[in-house]
């Protein structure tokens, strides 16, 4: 069982690992048929419930070829919310990481474990990063918006228009150049971002029913029996959804370091779901977007105060206010909390995250007044957030 691990944590060396596998993949010429391959099963992986098992099962089999050349090659996570409020100053976006802007008339990438590559899809360019507004990032998706979508989100299918429409696609236009294509697997962030997105379905599987997939298909309604779209590029041997709908059992061998493990059991076998993250019980099913343990308490404290002020929130966040009734907390984190200034609050209000564009919503073929819908209502939940008592603790 491989453990995937915060991109946050890796150390210089373990980055630079990473740089030695993924060489060894351009000059093979398996990063290349990654991106040819996304890019031909494009329409039939996006817009539909199919994004998160072929997602799921894609950086999987990513992770496999890795293992060809170091046996223990993982794909880390990068959870951006923990860089939503300016993405271009994260540390996974340095020269020892991921490298940062594009540079030139072509926005080439010179820095990073990228850094420099010609990229052979479509044809010999080089690999371009170009963040979406000049110098910096337009904001991504706050922590608190996703533990939203995990813990109110009933089906799939809505959870799925949440993170497609929202954190998905804000990160991949955010750093722009390859990474806003359809061949965007040429840039390494995919893999992270993706990993992260599959993170974030698992959380909400834990929180709902595991095996619940409905909504749009790849032919009509979305069943598990439905075969995974794939291509000589990259075949999954005929894979159905069923196979990768729970982390642990079939070829799923891997799991993640802030989310629940496998189950026991498989759903349906009389199981209760192992909800343990790093040996910690959370606090009923208020799972978090966010990976880092310490933000995540603090964020169930404050939004169990904003409800005394506004009970309207618990609709938005019912794993919360399951835990019960807001109860003074005395900890060397919180204790401090009441005396926090007006300027304080307002240095800490939420942001609204970045709209997506034209050029991506007609690229995705997707409904321009759904994307519209979601995130008029993700402003919509900022502000009833920022004009409670809650104060962001990210």
């Amino acid at each position: 069982m491989h453990i995937r691990r915060s991109a946050h944590s890796l150390s210089p060396d373990e980055w630079q690992q990473i740089g030695r596998v993924l060489a060894q993949m351009h000059d093979s010429g398996d990063i290349d048929r990654f991106a040819r391959a996304h890019q031909a099963l494009f329409e039939s992986v996006h817009g539909s419930t199919t994004f998160f098992p072929f997602h799921r099962k894609f950086v999987q089999e990513f992770e496999d070829i890795g293992r060809t050349f170091d046996p223990e090659f993982t794909v880390p996570y990068w959870d951006s919310t923990r860089d939503y409020r300016s993405p271009e100053s994260s540390p996974i976006l340095r020269g020892t990481t991921l490298g940062g802007n594009g540079q030139g008339s072509n926005r080439c990438l010179r820095d990073g474990i990228q850094g420099s590559w010609t990229m052979g899809f479509p044809g010999d360019h080089c690999l371009r990063r170009a963040f979406n507004n000049g110098n910096s990032i337009l904001p991504w998706v706050p922590a608190e918006l996703i533990s939203s979508y995990i813990q109110s989100d009933r089906f799939i299918s809505r959870f799925r228009e949440n993170i497609e429409y929202g954190i998905h696609g804000a990160v991949h236009l955010g750093l722009g150049g390859d990474a806003a294509t359809r061949f965007a697997p040429n840039d390494f962030f995919f893999f992270m971002h993706h990993a992260n997105i599959d993170r974030l379905w698992w959380l909400w599987q834990n929180t709902h029913n595991m095996l619940d997939y409905n909504g749009p298909g790849t032919n009509g309604e979305a069943s598990l029996s439905d075969v995974i779209p794939q291509n000589n590029d990259v075949s999954f041997g005929g894979a159905r959804a069923a196979s990768v709908m729970v982390l642990g059992y079939n070829s799923v061998c891997f799991a993640y370091d802030s989310a629940p493990g496998p189950p026991a059991q498989y759903p349906g076998t009389g199981n209760t779901p192992n909800r343990l993250i790093n040996n910690i019980e959370p606090s009923a099913l208020a799972f978090s977007g966010a990976s880092d343990p310490a933000g995540f308490g603090l964020e169930i404290m404050r939004m169990r105060r904003a409800f005394t002020k506004d009970s309207s929130l618990k609709e938005y966040f019912p794993g919360v206010a399951a835990i019960g009734p807001a109860r003074e907390i005395d900890t060397d984190l919180e204790k401090n909390f009441d005396e926090c200034t007006c300027k304080e609050r307002k240095a800490k209000k939420l942001l609204y995250p970045a709209p997506m564009s034209e050029m991506w919503i007609s690229m995705h073929g997707f409904d321009a007044q759904r994307v519209g819908q979601i995130h008029r209502d993700a402003c919509l939940l900022v502000d009833k957030l920022n004009n409670s008592t809650y104060v962001s603790p990210y």
